[in-house]
This record gives C-alpha cells, structure tokens and sequence, in this order.
C-alpha cells in the first residue's frame, strides 16, 4: 500500500502528515513546520502560541520557535514547572526540539524567536548551537547574534 502525503493547517502552520496520520499542533519529532505566511510575525505569533500552551500548562508564560529556511524547526513552551528543571525554559526546550528533529548539534542559520529576551543560560545555549540570530517579544526586537557572556 503506498502512502500518499499530504500538507495540512495546522494551527496557522502547514504540516507535512501521511493520509489517515493525526496531526497535531505540536508534532512528533522529525516533522518540520512550515507557517502558511512565513514572515518574522507569523514566527512570533507561533512562539505567543507557545507561550498560551504553556500557561494553559500551568508553567511559567513563556513560549519559542527555532526557524531556519523559512521553516520552524523547533518549538517549546516553557516547561520549567512540568519537568520540574529549572533549565527547561521555551528558548532551551525549542533548541532541543530543533536538535532532536534535525539529529544535528548545529542549528547555524537559524533565528530563535521568543515571547521575552532570552536570559544568559538561553543566550549561551543559541550560541553554542550556531543561531544566527535572537528575535524576542512583541515589537520583534532584532537581539542580533547570541553572544556568549564571560563575567
């Protein structure tokens, strides 16, 4: 039997599912997202999702989208209270999700976008990823490229 793939909206984003396959707005691993309008706001927008799923959670508002290509290649809400770990912040938990999606430790090229600027343990962790650049909150302040802060 082949399986005929098909693209879906998902929450204002298109998913790649087999026919007959669930698709869910926040994905398994390995599935790559892809906003219907791929502009900087419709990544925030994405990340404000995060944020609202994250308080629906009962977790700290906090929400994150890892983007490369024009396409989401991570995404967390802020899981710090549901894992009880207090280094599961969005930004940390979208680079892990873009990680573990890519089977990759470089995430070069990418832009994380993020409901609030990124604290120093998330700015280090871009960094060490290789994302090119930080977009944070509402207004969409460019936080330019992660900077690994030495004392």
């Amino acid at each position: 039997m082949t399986v005929t793939p098909r693209r879906t909206v998902v929450a204002g984003l298109v998913c790649s599912a087999a026919v007959g396959a669930s698709v869910q707005a926040q994905p398994s691993s390995g599935t790559i997202l892809q906003p219907a309008e791929a502009t900087p706001a419709a990544f925030l927008r994405r990340a404000f999702e995060m944020r609202d799923a994250a308080l629906k959670a009962g977790d700290q508002g906090f929400g994150a989208v890892v983007v490369r290509d024009a396409m989401i290649i991570g995404q967390a809400p802020s899981r710090v209270v549901a894992n009880t770990d207090p280094t599961a912040h969005a930004e940390m938990e979208a680079i892990r999700d873009a990680a573990r999606r890519l089977a990759a430790r470089s995430l070069s090229g990418a832009v994380l976008y993020s409901t609030f600027r990124p604290c120093p343990m998330c700015e280090a962790a871009a960094y060490w990823a290789g994302i090119s650049r930080l977009v944070y909150g509402e207004a969409a302040t460019d936080g330019g490229a992660p900077r690994l802060s030495r004392g």
